[in-house]
């Protein structure tokens, strides 16, 4: 996928702002997002499904990321890109959390603890949780 100046700009200034609060985004196009996302982080178990989330952009950000530092992160979020068209999120998170920590994985975190995927037409924002303590 082939990314603009500006659109890589403001991934590197949310992700750096997601960061300090234990939470990466990633980037991935938004056609097949998922396949990219598995190709990415290389993972091996593919059965995962996506499902679109119940409770929407705010709410899923705040079981991602947490009680104590969603609002800052979705405030970014919804300044740079605007609010998501979707939210999608596993049916069961748990072989993926697996496969993307540890000392294995390719996931910034050791510990993953949940994520979320934020469509926006032409790209796909990837909320990764997690701790390396």
């Amino acid at each position: 996928m082939k990314v603009d100046q500006n659109l890589s700009d403001r991934i590197s200034d949310l992700n750096k702002l997601a960061m300090v609060y234990e939470t990466g985004v990633s980037l991935f196009s938004g056609k097949d997002y998922l396949t990219e996302f598995y190709d990415f982080y290389e993972i091996i178990n593919r059965k995962e499904k996506l499902l679109p989330s119940p409770c929407g952009f705010e709410e899923t950000l705040k079981d991602v990321s947490g009680d104590d530092c969603w609002k800052i992160i979705a405030d970014q979020t919804k300044s740079l890109f605007g609010s998501p068209r979707r939210v999608m999120v596993f049916e069961d998170v748990r072989n993926l959390q697996d496969e993307l920590g540890g000392p294995d994985g390719l996931s910034s975190f050791y510990s993953v603890f949940d994520l979320m995927f934020c469509e926006y037409g032409d790209y796909t924002l990837c909320f990764i949780s997690g701790s390396n303590n």
